[in-house]
């Protein structure tokens, strides 16, 4: 599984990062920018009602501030799941202002949460020719050409992230998840041992690493990191289907109950195997 709980949060957090301290000071509505930051736990509703102030003050803030401020308000409905209107606002705020890289950050993850790849890489590129030491970037948009199939761009863009930053348990997560589905089983174990080693007990590297071992087709080890996955988050819909078919594959019909959780969880969770010759 994709470590999309990183990706998620790097987002928001670079979103609510767009316009800081010193934006808020020099802007005529300090309150509403405390707010529209999400300063003092403010809730999402919240968020979105100070943004909108500051938006509103077209005369008085600057193309900057209310940029930032598009961005934040982003991120907000991007919360509530309104993926539209983030995509929107993200849109104004790169009228705005061309050379934001959070707001295509931004904007290329929402692509990305609707299955818009081609969309997200667009963005993507821009972020990184805007600013090529942006691991962020890279990570995700290597997370969105694997999604495409592209897993070679994809590892390539891992191992930028790798190269800059050796303790990404995310990008040895993300490549192995990608050399997996490629069916290279033996890479992707040595990335999800090394994800592991970095972020020990985590469900979505043990999901991953089981599913290198049942592409591997070493079904007992799949059936272990599965198990230890589900011990973590027991909703966790790949690792039951994962150890449902790795169990089914030893003759074990316990599989059948696990595979029927799965589906109870994710719908579509046969289908997303079947994709990778997993049935």
């Amino acid at each position: 599984m994709w470590t999309w709980q990183l990706l998620t949060a790097a987002l928001i957090t670079l979103a609510l990062l767009v316009a800081g301290p010193a934006s808020a000071q020099r802007s005529p509505s300090p309150a509403a920018w405390k707010v529209c930051e999400g300063q003092d736990g403010a809730s999402v509703d919240s968020r979105i009602e100070g943004c909108t102030v500051v938006i509103d003050s077209e005369v008085m803030e600057t193309s900057e501030n209310r940029a930032g401020a598009y961005t934040n308000r982003a991120g907000a409905f991007a919360d509530r799941g309104e993926l539209d209107r983030a995509i929107s606002d993200y849109s104004q705020a790169l009228q705005l202002n061309p050379k934001l890289v959070p707001a295509f950050l931004g904007r290329a993850g929402i692509f990305v949460a609707k299955g818009q790849f081609e969309f997200a890489i667009l963005d993507y590129n821009q972020a990184i020719k805007l600013d090529p030491k942006n691991v962020l970037g890279y990570l995700n948009r290597g997370t969105a050409y694997s999604m495409q199939g592209q897993y070679d761009r994809a590892v390539l863009d891992f191992d930028q992230v790798i190269r800059v930053n050796p303790k990404s348990y995310a990008a040895f997560n993300n490549r192995c998840y990608a050399r997996a589905k490629a069916g290279q089983a033996q890479l992707a174990l040595q990335d999800c041992d090394e994800a592991l080693r970095l972020r020990p007990y985590d469900a979505d590297n043990l999901d991953t690493r089981g599913f290198a071992n049942l592409k591997a087709g070493q079904f007992a080890r799949a059936i272990d990191d599965y198990s230890d996955a589900l011990d973590i988050n027991p909703q966790l819909a790949s690792s039951l289907y994962g150890r449902g078919i790795a169990r089914l594959k030893r003759g074990d019909r316990r599989g059948s109950a696990d595979i029927a959780a799965a589906k109870a969880i994710k719908g579509d969770i046969a289908e997303e195997f079947a994709r990778y010759g997993l049935r």
